[in-house]
């Protein structure tokens, strides 16, 4: 029979448990630091989408990468996925800057359950964000032509004269950004800023 533990529990036979263990066991998938490394430089797992394609997709290019790798990871492992992206050209970086990609590595969760035994986030400053900003400015051209919206924010005082100069100063910032994505994928960057 089944003897209860001190607080009352009666636990499974020895049978279940090792059923129970290798149903675990199959269910953790075997992904890699490489695998999960490629995977969140693929397009389809980038949250903002730039939609870039032709000529001005190529162009872009990494500033910075952040990856954060939480599981059960050893340092050699990222080591060599950072060797093999490099070989293999995954990552397009800026020329004037270092090309590389910087690793945290965090325990896996016990509060989130996952199938995979390593997992990733990646935080990338990349230039091709620079057209998003394009569409922003295209958009709100369109906006202050039509006076669209604009009843809402005459209400306050700041804006009640008419004065729309912060409008317009917001969006030579946003265009000042675009202008230095843009020039940040040049290779001569660096020296263009200097002169």
């Amino acid at each position: 029979g089944h003897v209860p533990d001190p607080v009352g529990h009666v636990p499974p036979p020895p049978s279940v448990q090792h059923a129970t263990q290798a149903l675990l066991r199959s269910n953790v998938r075997k992904t890699t630091v490489l695998d999960v490394m490629r995977r969140l430089l693929q397009s389809k797992n980038i949250m903002v989408s730039t939609n870039v394609r032709g000529k001005e997709s190529s162009k872009s290019k990494y500033i910075s990468i952040l990856n954060i790798i939480q599981g059960d990871v050893d340092p050699s492992q990222v080591h060599k996925s950072l060797q093999r992206i490099r070989e293999r050209k995954l990552a397009n970086f800026i020329e004037w800057g270092p090309a590389s990609i910087q690793v945290a590595l965090s325990r896996k969760s016990p509060y989130v359950k996952t199938a995979h035994r390593v997992s990733g986030l990646m935080m990338a400053n990349h230039t091709s964000i620079r057209h998003l900003f394009s569409k922003t400015v295209v958009q709100y051209e369109k906006l202050m032509r039509r006076k669209a919206f604009l009843d809402n924010y005459e209400k306050h005082a700041m804006f009640r004269d008419g004065d729309l100069s912060e409008f317009e100063d917001s969006r030579e910032v946003v265009e000042n950004l675009i202008d230095e994505y843009a020039a940040c994928e040049s290779s001569d960057y660096v020296k263009r800023m200097a002169a």
